[in-house]
């Protein structure tokens, strides 16, 4: 009797799970802790650890700046709650990489380098710095790298970063191109052994576009990627490009089957997504612990946080994908408060930059408005200045504002002018003065209201660099507040505040505006 014969079965591949996050600003998240939150990201790994062999968490940048917690400790709460993501503190993750983003170099200084490397030391997890060419003297840890492999069963990731050059500390030599960047690191990693070579990127989606559009032998797998606060999926010569909301309101998820890619997935983390308890509880306390910190060193009363400044009847429209991309009800008011304050110099207009607003979440009709939401409203200083410009130079700021038409914080908010928005063409055309059809004369000139941001060279200015600050005009005005403005607003009216939109920013391709 023949023996019997068992054909061997094989092997199943290595299953990965490689999730991502980015521009995480909140620890506890947004929408009064119902909405993302560095808990809901632990749960959320936890799940993929009991479905996959493997998990690889990313982060895509901007995550120590800036925030309401920021300015009281420098990013060192957000590094806690990081090294809380594998469960445990004092243990390093090694399945935990992030990229730095234009955020993390706020503090620019030369002496603000040595602050910069302590929270570097104090991670338990790899940075990575493929493309940044530190200054001699600054100090790098032993876990900021240039890139990583991992070995992961039947597969090998190989992972690359990018960050944008839009801050330019002086602890930082340079930042390389990405096209050079991924010309250096693409073949390394796949000479390493990578079957999977993933960019972590930190910039614009039209750049990680052309990253993916390089030759196919300097082109990475996948890109993992930030900056513009929400989540975006695309696919480039076959390849994918994904980006999570910020604030860790979703996740962005591929898995490999092997050396097989699936497609990605958005994963939103919702309140029906438990926030893991023991991450939770380290970043409520140190939520509390940072709020009163900032009422004792303001000699006021540890709940200052919780004091009421006003209230809105309506829904006021502060979420990211709303106000950097439309027109908005808090946008107008915030404009028309700073166009108002500078009347009397002869003001006309007033714009603001979008990413200056920074709540991320909308306020809810009937709500109290308290001193917690305006530091995290407007986190940055606020101050407004008076400038004169030709209608050809307004005209180049609106088409600016239009660009890239991603939820970029350069979108302007505006008050006194009205104009037609066609984002596929990313053009402003028909620009009036509110209330009046006539456009704008290329050679007349204007006043209006700016926050000194866009005119100071020492920032990027949010790319507005054809203003400056020779184009000020005196006004007792000068250096008003828009924090303090919308306070005494909220004074002038104790039954609330309602805003609204009246057609100032017609967009061509959800309201069927006419050129």
């Amino acid at each position: 009797m023949a023996a019997c014969q068992h054909a061997s079965k094989k092997p199943s591949a290595t299953r990965v799970a490689i999730m991502s996050i980015n521009d995480s600003y909140r620890t506890l998240g947004v929408d009064q802790g119902q909405t993302g939150g560095l808990a809901r990201v632990r749960t959320m790994r936890q799940k993929l650890a009991s479905e996959y062999d493997h998990v690889l968490l990313l982060h895509a940048g901007d995550f120590l700046h800036p925030s309401f917690a920021s300015k009281q400790d420098n990013g060192s709460s957000m590094i806690q709650i990081m090294n809380h993501l594998d469960g445990a503190f004092e243990s390093f993750d090694p399945d935990m990489l992030i990229t730095f983003g234009n955020h993390e170099f706020d503090k620019d200084q030369a002496d603000d380098g040595p602050m910069l490397s302590t929270l570097l030391t104090n991670s338990e997890f790899t940075w990575l710095d493929s493309n940044i060419r530190w200054q001699p003297n600054f100090k790098v840890p032993h876990n900021v790298m240039p890139y990583a492999l991992k070995h992961y069963g039947d597969v090998t990731v190989g992972v690359f970063s990018y960050t944008t050059d839009m801050q330019k500390p002086a602890y930082v030599e340079s930042f390389d191109h990405f096209a050079e960047t991924a010309a250096r690191y693409v073949p390394l990693l796949k000479k390493q052994g990578a079957d999977v070579v993933v960019a972590l990127t930190h910039q614009w989606l039209k750049d990680d576009r052309h990253m993916m559009r390089l030759p196919e032998d300097i082109r990475p797998d996948i890109i993992f990627g930030g900056h513009e606060h929400y989540a975006q999926i695309e696919s480039i010569n076959n390849r994918w490009i994904i980006k999570a909301d910020a604030d860790a309101a979703s996740v962005a998820v591929i898995t490999l089957n092997g050396t097989t890619i699936e497609p990605p997935t958005i994963v939103p983390m919702k309140k029906e997504v438990a926030p893991d308890p023991d991450t939770l509880q380290w970043a409520t306390r140190l939520h509390t612990d940072i709020q009163h910190d900032f009422c004792q060193d303001n000699k006021l009363p540890l709940d200052c946080l919780d004091q009421v400044v006003g209230r809105t009847q309506v829904m006021l429209q502060a979420e990211e994908t709303h106000i950097r991309r439309f027109e908005s009800n808090l946008g107008n008011l915030l404009a028309d408060l700073s166009l108002d304050a500078f009347k009397t110099c002869g003001a006309q207009m007033a714009v603001l930059n979008s990413g200056a607003i920074r709540l991320n979440q909308n306020i809810a009709a009937g709500s109290d408005i308290t001193e917690q939401y305006m530091a995290e409203m407007l986190p940055y200083p606020s101050d407004l200045r008076l400038i004169e410009i030709t209608g050809q130079t307004l005209h180049a700021m609106l088409n600016h504002s239009t660009s890239n038409w991603t939820a970029s914080g350069h979108w302007l908010q505006v008050a006194g002018v009205a104009f037609i928005h066609d984002s596929e063409a990313e053009s402003a055309s028909h620009i009036h003065i509110q209330g009046q059809s006539v456009e704008v004369d290329s050679q007349q000139r204007y006043r209006v209201v700016v926050p000194n941001y866009l005119i100071t060279p020492k920032y990027d200015q949010d790319g507005y660099l054809m203003l400056n600050q020779h184009m000020q005009v005196n006004c007792p005005a000068t250096g008003a507040e828009v924090a303090e403005l919308f306070k005494t607003h909220m004074s002038n009216h104790p039954e609330g505040i309602s805003p609204h939109t009246s057609g100032r920013i017609c967009h061509v391709q959800t309201q069927g505006c006419h050129q």
